[in-house]
């Protein structure tokens, strides 16, 4: 006979039915919009090519970038300094500038004039879209408290509200460019308030430990066909503003499914609310057309076997939880570590994608970019359910990744083509490296802590996705090489850091923390809870045999 086992109670609903297909295919609509907000900043903020205006009494109606006749474009040459493209030939700075605008159209670059010696104002906005994904330190706990739909309830509405609010200001009031750049960063604030993790972590919870992987690869997958989608809007709008409305209104077309979410099993067993699990079991049985004899059974005694173990451990369990979270702090830490370092190296990579080439269009580079991205996912997908598991397959990509990295500087000026199909596999080596590195945490934490646990791996993550732009632009090109080699050496000492984790392939969703001996000790105090139990009944039945 199973173990009596939510998971195996969930198995017996179905664990990946037409129930599980459905909210999957719904919950990556939520997932769309995550790709979408998170690379706003590669196609809203691009920095296209710009040279100085020509002074008026030279040039009337100097508002093309580029020359309209061969007077000129000699006087052009003349007036603007050929090695910068901030300063006159007589060497004083420019205050006025002309962008070329047949690539990104127009860019929240050259409304702020982000350009020349403001250049690193730019990065604000990535900046301040990565502040507010620290926000997961709170939506993480608090979906651990009052649970996975309604926490992707108040998020995605709150984002949506917030981000119509500052794009209706900044569409139809007229402000200065001061207070454009404050409502911006407004909005890239909120739109960093991101649900994807919790998406993530529900996705996995819908299904059992058989299906986790196809349940994370699925929602990576999402998340890149939404920066596809991104990327098409980026086309089509050429315009800062515009792209943004285009975003918005997709995130419209998601709020009714937001009011169908579904709770995650796994979260209302460990939270005793067996009432409301018995609800949600019914409706996965009965969508994937289970029988209430097939599942039901094990449901009751599931119940009555976890009431009785709260009624015995009621007064040691409080202390052995904060023991437990103790004990898991250093695995905390090497996980941050994790994130931290793929992270720098994904947003390095896929902005690098998203400027302008001269081997392809930037356009064109980003969406093959995002379809080696998906690649990536699919093949950390086959890869953890083969002999090398979840920690092998990490060690494999983060050293592809850094081989890639380490590559680049030295074909980059020879040969542009080779360099892009190199950084294309670096975005294929670290894509999988976060795929798989995002079904390993939450596999190494137990399901009271594993919100927590997500929570603080995507905000220490979030500092790497932050450094990222900041030190591309502070370096600038005649240093990047050296960035380069910096990146590489981190992702083998990162290599080394996964090399002492433990394997967690095959191993339940509803297991803790996998502490053996701990786990030893609780059915030890089990079993002697249930002894004394017996024992009691068999001493009152003794007594009413001799009355």
């Amino acid at each position: 006979m199973d173990e009596v086992s939510l998971e195996n109670v969930l198995r017996r609903c179905g664990d990946f039915g037409r129930y599980q297909l459905i909210h999957f295919s719904l919950l990556c609509l939520l997932n769309f919009s995550s790709g979408m907000a998170g690379f706003y900043y590669v196609f809203g903020l691009a920095e296209p090519d710009f040279r100085c205006r020509l002074p008026s009494d030279v040039w009337p109606n100097d508002n093309q970038y580029y020359s309209s006749n061969s007077t000129h474009q000699q006087l052009i040459d003349t007036f603007l300094m050929s090695s910068s493209s901030c300063k006159y030939t007589n060497g004083s700075e420019c205050q006025d500038f002309v962008f070329d605008r047949s690539v990104y159209g127009k860019t929240f670059t050259e409304e702020a004039k982000f350009i020349c010696d403001n250049a690193i104002r730019k990065t604000w906005m990535s900046t301040i879209y990565e502040i507010g994904t620290f926000t997961v330190l709170i939506t993480g706990p608090i979906s651990d408290k009052i649970g996975r739909r309604r926490i992707l309830q108040v998020l995605s509405l709150g984002l949506y509200i917030v981000t119509a609010i500052t794009q209706v200001l900044l569409q139809f009031v007229n402000m200065s460019v001061n207070m454009k750049i404050v409502l911006l960063m407004i909005n890239q604030a909120v739109s960093g308030i991101d649900p994807y993790g919790i998406v993530f972590l529900l996705l996995m919870e819908l299904t059992s430990s058989s299906h986790t992987s196809f349940a994370g690869g699925v929602s990576m997958v999402a998340y890149t066909v939404g920066e596809i989608m991104f990327t098409g809007f980026a086309y089509a709008a050429r315009n800062w503003l515009n792209l943004k409305w285009f975003m918005s209104i997709y995130f419209a077309i998601t709020v009714p499914y937001l009011f169908c979410l579904p709770e995650s099993p796994y979260w209302l067993f460990i939270r005793k609310k067996y009432d409301e699990l018995e609800v949600c079991l019914r409706k996965i049985a009965k969508t994937n057309r289970r029988e209430e004899s097939e599942w039901y059974p094990m449901f009751t005694q599931l119940v009555e076997e976890s009431r009785l173990e709260v009624a015995a451990t009621q007064k040691k369990k409080p202390k052995k939880k904060i023991i437990r979270i103790l004990r898991l702090i250093p695995r905390l830490f090497m996980c941050g570590c994790i994130e931290f370092v793929t992270m720098l190296l994904y947003t390095t990579i896929s902005y690098d994608l998203g400027q302008k080439s001269e081997a392809i269009s930037p356009y064109t580079n980003f969406i093959i970019g995002a379809g080696v991205e998906g690649l990536g996912y699919l093949a950390a997908g086959l890869c953890i359910i083969t002999f090398l598991g979840r920690k092998y397959s990490l060690i494999m990509f983060v050293l592809l990744t850094s081989g890639a990295v380490l590559a680049i500087p030295f074909v980059t000026g020879l040969y542009p083509v080779v360099a892009t199909v190199i950084s294309q596999v670096g975005k294929f080596g670290v894509s999988a490296a976060v795929s798989v590195s995002w079904l390993f945490v939450p596999e190494l934490f137990p399901t009271y802590m594993r919100g927590l646990a997500n929570a603080i791996f995507v905000f220490v993550g979030s500092f790497g996705s932050m450094l990222a732009p900041i030190i591309d632009t502070a370096v600038g090109e005649k240093y990047k090489s050296i960035t380069n080699y910096v990146y590489a050496g981190l992702a083998v000492v990162l290599a080394c850091v996964i090399a002492t984790l433990p394997e967690t392939r095959n191993r339940s969703f509803q297991d803790e923390e996998g502490d053996d001996e701990e786990e030893e000790e609780e059915d030890d105090e089990r079993r002697d809870e249930k002894q004394k139990a017996n024992g009691a009944f068999q001493n009152e039945d003794n007594v009413e045999n001799k009355s």
